[in-house]
């Protein structure tokens, strides 16, 4: 018994020694936070008006943060928030999320998928995002109806596989139904106020 406790002792010592390592959370949030920035000054201009310069330095911030990405997994694995706390895997998420290499991104659906179950760090809706871009990208529909284009000045959802079965599916990732998610859609884009809708 006295051996029981002392294992179970030992155990809690680990887990209370281990702690988030501060430098990388600190790498992934300052990717982040140039990967914010520059998309911000990119929503200030209206749609097909943004200056290519504009585009092509967005470009250079996310080929640099997918290598940086890159090795943080190859050295770390796929970011935990145990390892870099819940802010530090949204921001990895958003760094695979922007990249513009597609094969990569496709080769980390499966951690963000092991993440997402075992409570990781990873949402249901992250986990959507990156699979449904993914699809429409390699020339198929999406599966949540998590991408859209806005076209006259209107949301529109691009291909979905399955409209019958994409609430229940968008469900299963505790997601909004698709009718709200349009709604927030419409907040975000400022096409229409919704007073039900706070983004703040």
């Amino acid at each position: 018994m006295r051996m029981l406790l002392i294992f179970f002792s030992l155990l809690l010592s680990h887990s209370a020694l281990a702690e988030i390592n501060v430098e990388l959370q600190k790498k992934l949030l300052a990717m982040e936070f140039e990967d914010q920035e520059i998309r911000k000054n990119i929503m200030k201009f209206g749609a097909g008006k943004v200056p290519q310069a504009l585009l092509d330095k967005a470009h250079k911030i996310d080929d640099r943060n997918t290598k940086k990405i890159k090795d943080i997994v190859a050295g770390n694995g796929w970011p935990t928030k145990e390892l870099v706390g819940v802010e530090g895997v949204s921001a990895a998420f958003i760094i695979v999320q922007h990249s513009l290499d597609l094969n990569f991104q496709e080769s980390m659906l499966s951690n963000l998928g092991k993440s997402y179950e075992r409570n990781e760090g990873i949402s249901g809706q992250q986990l959507a995002l990156l699979t449904d871009r993914v699809l429409l990208a390699r020339g198929k529909k999406q599966t949540y109806g998590t991408q859209v284009a806005v076209e006259n000045n209107e949301i529109i959802f691009k291909p979905i596989e399955d409209k019958k079965i994409v609430d229940k599916l968008r469900a299963k990732m505790k997601m909004p139904p698709l009718a709200f998610y349009k709604k927030v859609m419409e907040e975000a884009y400022g096409i229409k106020d919704h007073p039900d809708i706070d983004l703040d």
